[in-house]
């Protein structure tokens, strides 16, 4: 009997007090306020910023419940917003793709605290308890100004820090393009290859004219994807701007340059998950989400001249053609031995068939090594090739020769740090990131002659 008035008690308590949920999945959604109901708790849901943003409006709630990854709005811009507007409001951010400085960049813009999922039940009513007990809620004394609710909602960031540096000047014009971008935003979740922490990513339409650029959840900086931000091409392509950076960042170029995809806002955790080491899954976002056409000029970059880097053993050149052809030479020992593949990229749809499925791999006696370096810490059986000395040790190959078509993978993905697609012929020998980048330069080079 105790035990029950107690309860009554406290559900008496928090009979008018409301929480708002805020997560772009349902069951999320659905679980955590079914369990807060079951406390006696008034519960409010939104899918989204946006709509988190007109409920706050409408019912001011006690607390907020707050996911980080939600495409359009991220929770982070959110949080900021929701601040502007009701500023004792406390917030809680939710996230199980978050790191440390996500939390303490959450924490600067008003966070209260911070729960990790997949949540723990106990834990989270009894913070949840904690905080509505303490009755911080205060309403706003004056009018906001609701309007500015929602403008910039799709990407939350400003026109004016987007460097549309791709289409100032189109000089070594080939065929005219259609500009594209995705037709609305989306979400993935995954683990970075080389940093080994828990990532998203976030995937925003922008307009005619941008480019794609990458953003921080928890940075402003906003970082082109182009040859010329490009920090370090160690195992893996990373490009950089100020306190903002994006690793991994060539299966997702990759996919990108296939389906013609010209205008796009990707913000990640510092590195794109790896998914599983291969294009596949970013191609199926495409082909769920759908691509549209833009209005505005886009060429093809008509590479004038042959442009070669390196020689003997590892070397990688370009020459005039009708289309973007790559011929690569890959010779490792058995039992990968000497693999060549030559791929004409001339639709989404053979890409995604030969191309796309084939995953990063790496050999047992460098996997050791590269960890030592702080390489490779997220890799695991289901997100790229192991092979030993007798093939797949983790998986069967989807191709006889993967190898050799992952690297033509990865090399249309750093191919295309330029903003537009190159047309020429590429033969290459045993060439990686720091090749292709190299190669990419010097037909950067060209362009900027023409300026």
């Amino acid at each position: 009997m105790t035990k029950v008035a107690h309860c009554e008690t406290t559900r008496s308590y928090l009979a008018d007090k409301v929480v708002l949920i805020v997560d772009d999945e349902a069951s999320i959604r659905k679980t955590l306020g079914g369990i807060l109901s079951d406390e006696g708790i008034s519960v409010v849901t939104a899918p989204d910023g946006e709509t988190a943003l007109l409920k706050v409006k409408e019912i001011q709630p006690h607390l907020v419940l707050l996911d980080i990854w939600m495409p359009g709005m991220d929770g982070l811009e959110t949080l900021a917003k929701i601040k502007d507007l009701s500023p004792n409001t406390p917030v809680v951010m939710i996230s199980g793709h978050a790191n440390i400085s996500t939390a303490l960049a959450a924490t600067k813009r008003g966070a209260l605290d911070f729960l990790e999922k997949p949540l723990d039940l106990t834990s989270t009513i009894k913070l949840v308890h904690s905080i509505l007990q303490q009755d911080s809620h205060d309403k706003l004394s004056s009018t906001p100004q609701w309007e500015a609710l929602t403008e910039n909602s799709t990407t939350g960031r400003k026109a004016s820090e987007i460097n549309p540096l791709v289409f100032r000047q189109q000089h070594l014009k080939g065929r005219a393009l259609k500009q594209k971008t995705i037709a609305h935003p989306a979400i993935l979740y995954g683990q970075g290859l080389h940093s080994g922490r828990k990532s998203g990513l976030i995937l925003e339409p922008l307009p005619a004219n941008s480019g794609i650029h990458f953003a921080g959840v928890s940075e402003s900086t906003i970082v082109p994807a182009h040859v010329d931000f490009v920090e370090s091409t160690g195992f893996a392509t990373t490009v950089r701007l100020g306190r903002t950076q994006a690793g991994t960042i060539e299966h997702l170029m990759s996919a990108l340059c296939a389906y013609g995809i010209s205008n796009l806002l990707i913000k990640c955790n510092g590195e794109v998950p790896v998914m599983d080491g291969s294009a596949l899954e970013f191609c199926r976002l495409f082909d769920d989400v759908g691509v549209v056409e833009q209005e505005g000029e886009w060429y093809e970059i008509a590479v004038p001249e042959t442009i070669q880097i390196g020689d003997g053993k590892e070397w990688i050149r370009i020459e005039p053609a009708d289309e973007l052809t790559i011929d690569y030479t890959l010779r490792y020992p058995e039992p990968v031995g000497e693999q060549h593949f030559t791929f004409s990229l001339s639709d989404p749809e053979s890409y995604r068939r030969e191309i796309a499925p084939s995953r990063t791999f790496s050999f047992v006696k460098d996997v050791g090594q590269l960890q030592k370096a702080g390489l490779a810490l997220g890799g695991r059986f289901d997100n790229f090739l192991l092979i030993g000395s007798e093939g797949a040790i983790n998986d069967s190959w989807r191709f006889s020769n993967e190898p050799v078509r992952h690297k033509i993978l990865d090399a249309i993905g750093d191919l295309y740090l330029l903003g537009r697609p190159l047309r020429g012929r590429i033969t290459a020998c045993m060439t990686g990131h720091s090749d292709n980048i190299q190669l990419l330069s010097k037909v950067g080079e060209l362009l900027k002659a023409l300026a």
